[in-house]
């Protein structure tokens, strides 16, 4: 009996080393270049990540296969194989012109646990209808609307600023914008006054701080398992957000619809605007409502408060392009009786510029996954891939490239001073059909703090600040190991 039990599971580690060889050989069998994986993970080097974790990886990557003169190359994450692309050309393919053969993200979610279901991850026929619906909540009149409850907000901020600043103090700039954006989006996307710089432990702070900063062994044993093998954590409903996040949150969005439409109250934010598609008669069940919100709540604070911080950064160490940028600031305002309308923070040049600048060298998401939805030939090419087989663009790679951007370390706001002329190799949000729905949500609310910020206070380095800033490579969206701290001098 014990011989039969040792042959039975020598056979299944011989078949499953044969599987994975099998695995591991896709891209070799289709002569395209590739990096040798090593088992469990494959070419990724976060084994327990905080986030989809294929970030700074796929800087790596790209640097990798651009040493070797190549144009494309294979990787796996975890088995499953990837075709990392380092041509501006065949990005735009996937993203634009064969866009129908590349409409997935690849982006991990399960119906099981609907906050994972959202415009991020949606799939096909389900993204392209949530993309008709939720166009109409970001048309410049919507926008307009929300600028000025963003107005409203980030007055909140001044006085935390002038206490760092009479005080001399290095300011957290992180923490300080995070709580700005997530008054900002809890107000126009929730209609509800988060009070961040009044209560440091405010409800929504703690939310956002739970969902990018606290990963229990659980929590990164879960996220493993939405990574490296998706499909069973799919059929078993595993989500990919902690538990705690999901109950939480649900319980506000719910309670808040309920309240709202048994009182018939109405507010100019972006859940009114779902209540209303969804009493028009467009079919809006509450767990598309709850997991929408999530995804525009989660997207909406932590990316601006990045760009924004920096942006400042940058600014503390080139104070002649600070000083060049306040004085377009102080310019706008005074044009305007000292106020600052949509339109006119919109047409700011230099302050375009320099949000562009920050943009590429730090962009949001620094990888753009799509999946293949049916076998596609790469045109000009001799490479066939099959349907499901996940892409990669790298965009942190492409944006620190010195063959599109010289001397791509260096902040230098002048290489978008013509902003009809955009580099090829440039996705700060994306392209195509698929490209940030949010995006001038977020420009704009990156460019009121950065106006108000600078027409208010000049910022200078802070030695609390360990340099050389590094990134974290655990994680998708872009983020500093490092806290960054600066020094404000109220201007007089």
């Amino acid at each position: 009996m014990l011989t039969e039990i040792a042959i039975l599971f020598a056979s299944v580690g011989i078949v499953a080393v044969l599987f994975v060889k099998y695995k591991y050989g896709y891209w070799k069998r289709r002569n395209v270049p590739y990096l040798e994986p090593t088992f469990p993970t494959g070419n990724n080097t976060s084994f327990f990540p905080r986030g989809i974790a294929i970030g700074k990886v796929s800087l790596d990557f790209y640097n990798t296969f651009k040493a070797r003169g190549v144009k494309m190359g294979g990787v796996f994450l975890g088995t499953d194989p990837n075709l990392v692309l380092l041509d501006p050309e065949d990005v735009r393919t996937v993203l634009i012109k064969d866009f129908n053969s590349f409409v997935d993200r690849g982006i991990y979610m399960t119906d099981k646990a609907p906050i994972t279901v959202n415009m991020v991850s949606q799939r096909g026929p389900e993204w392209r209808n949530a993309r008709v619906k939720y166009t109409s909540v970001f048309t410049s009149a919507k926008m307009k609307i929300m600028y000025d409850t963003m107005k409203e907000c980030i007055t909140n901020m001044l006085p935390w600023l002038d206490d760092g600043a009479e005080r001399n103090l290095d300011v957290d700039v992180l923490d300080t914008i995070a709580r700005f954006t997530t008054d900002s989006v809890g107000a126009t996307i929730l209609g509800v006054e988060c009070n961040c710089f009044k209560d440091p432990d405010a409800e929504f702070r703690r939310l956002g701080r739970h969902i990018f900063e606290q990963f229990t062994i659980a929590d990164r044993i879960r996220l493993f398992m939405t990574i490296y093998v998706p499909k069973l954590s799919e059929t078993l409903g595993i989500s990919n957000i902690q538990p705690e996040v999901t109950e939480k949150f649900s319980k506000i969005i719910t309670d808040a619809v309920e309240y709202r439409e048994k009182n018939n109250v109405k507010r100019k934010d972006f859940l009114d605007m779902l209540i209303q598609l969804k009493n028009s008669g467009i079919q809006m069940p509450m767990d598309e409502i709850i997991g929408q919100t999530f995804i525009f709540f989660t997207a909406g604070y932590e990316t601006s408060a990045t760009t924004t911080t920096m942006t400042l950064f940058e600014l503390a160490e080139n104070q002649q392009a600070q000083d060049r940028l306040r004085e377009e600031v102080i310019r706008t305002f005074e044009e305007n009786n000292n106020d600052l309308p949509y339109e006119s923070i919109m047409g700011m040049k230099y302050l375009g510029q320099a949000v562009d600048e920050t943009l590429r060298k730090y962009p949001p998401i620094q990888t753009f996954p799509r999946t293949c939805v049916q076998d596609y030939k790469f045109p000009g090419k001799d490479l066939t891939i099959e349907k499901g087989t996940k892409v990669l663009i790298p965009v942190l790679g492409l944006h620190r490239d010195p063959d599109y951007f010289p001397d791509p370390e260096k902040w230098n706001p002048d290489r978008f001073e013509d902003r009809n002329e955009k580099s090829p190799a440039y996705y700060p949000f994306g392209g195509g059909p698929r490209n940030c729905i949010g995006s001038r949500f977020a420009l704009m609310q990156i460019k009121l703090a950065l106006a108000t910020i600078l027409r208010r206070y000049k910022v200078f380095p802070s030695p609390a600040t360990k340099q050389p800033l590094e990134l974290d490579p655990g994680t998708f969206i872009i983020t500093i190991k490092q806290r960054v701290y600066l020094k404000f001098q109220k201007i007089q």
